[in-house]
């Protein structure tokens, strides 16, 4: 089925739900940290949903990068059909869902190339998606400086031309990856809550919602990340977010737990975040952050059962699960070459059972 045909929530949902029965469980999750080497977890993975896309990754790659280039090739294809299937009826929401797919492929981009990591190690990481074909991703990783980087995306528009804008503008300070890429964040949360703001009816509230829960868990984990440091100037804090620049300053200077707790229960909406303080019990700032992480991943996949399922939150459920399911291979993959201890990767896995 070509995009752009009106088919309905009602067929496009039933195809999902399908869809969600065969994404992998806790049970296989397990099976595959217990792989005891990457031979083996190949083998496994061989014999999941995953074999095709496996066995494309292998004519070029290997190994850890083998796997890695497999989760991605399944995940756009995914993505495409969905896109494919869904037409018109899921066209405007699914372009702010798939919003930060762009702004992730543009991040990385500009990480990768400014450490010089080579094509091969940016590549596997990235999401062929439109506006982004394979062909424009491989030439993009291969450019050897971001400002070469900078002037390619101008040219080609990439991600759109306002975006493309907003790093040619933060050029003339330097091609200070930091800097470009705070531009970027800046420009494309204020974007895309422009577009979404655009969207009617229920389906485009709860598009909005989700992107104002994206938008405060990106800005609760920049809080984390700068806790208690001296900054110079004002955090970068994303807009179209429910919680105020005033009280994310109050949460990343916060002393303790309580200090932490306060500042939420009199936020806006800061209540949904509260239930993770609650859990947070052994002070590490990352186990605080995979527990935003997962407040917001169960509140989308439990759209499944509580939305509308003539609705779009159906979709938003799915695209959820699906980039979870992404997360902990990758994790797996990364803990079964050695990279990250195994008992590290199981508590960062993003489950939904």
């Amino acid at each position: 089925m070509s995009a752009g045909i009106d088919v309905g929530y009602e067929y496009v949902n039933a195809r999902l739900r399908a869809m969600r029965s065969r994404l992998l469980q806790r049970t296989e999750f397990e099976q595959l940290l217990a792989a005891p080497n990457l031979e083996a977890l190949i083998g496994q993975v061989d014999q999941s949903q995953y074999h095709d896309a496996l066995e494309q990754s292998l004519v070029t790659s290997a190994g850890l990068d083998a796997i890695l280039r497999a989760v991605q090739i399944d995940h756009g294809a995914i993505l495409r059909r969905i896109a494919a299937f869904g037409g018109e009826t899921i066209a405007p929401a699914l372009g702010i869902l798939l919003a930060p797919y762009h702004r992730h492929n543009i991040v990385v981009l500009l990480r990768g190339v400014s450490a010089r990591a080579g094509p091969e190690r940016i590549l596997p990481w990235l999401f062929a998606l439109p506006p982004f074909s394979e062909g424009m991703l491989a030439e993009l990783a291969r450019q050897a400086t971001a400002r070469s980087l900078v002037d390619l995306l101008a040219q080609w528009r990439l991600p759109t031309d306002e975006l493309a804008g907003s790093l040619v503008a933060a050029l003339p300070a330097g091609p200070n990856l930091r800097q470009l890429v705070t531009a970027f964040d800046l420009a494309w949360a204020e974007s895309t809550t422009r577009q979404a703001a655009a969207l009617p009816g229920s389906d485009g509230n709860l598009v909005r919602l989700d992107l104002v829960r994206s938008l405060d868990l990106h800005n609760l984990l920049l809080a984390l990340d700068l806790h208690e440091v001296e900054l110079a100037r004002p955090a970068p804090w994303l807009a179209g977010g429910w919680l105020s620049p005033e009280a994310l300053e109050r949460l990343r200077t916060a002393a303790d737990i309580q200090a932490m707790d306060m500042v939420l229960d009199a936020a806006r909406e800061g209540e949904f975040w509260r239930q993770s303080l609650a859990q947070w019990d052994d002070r590490r700032l990352t186990t605080l952050q995979h527990g935003w992480e997962s407040t917001l991943f169960h509140w989308r996949v439990s759209l499944f059962s509580e939305a509308d399922p003539l609705g779009v939150g159906v979709l938003i459920a799915f695209l959820a699960a699906k980039g979870a399911e992404v997360r902990n291979l990758r994790l797996i993959a990364e803990a079964v070459a050695g990279n990250i201890g195994r008992d590290e990767a199981r508590a960062y896995l993003l489950l939904g059972d």
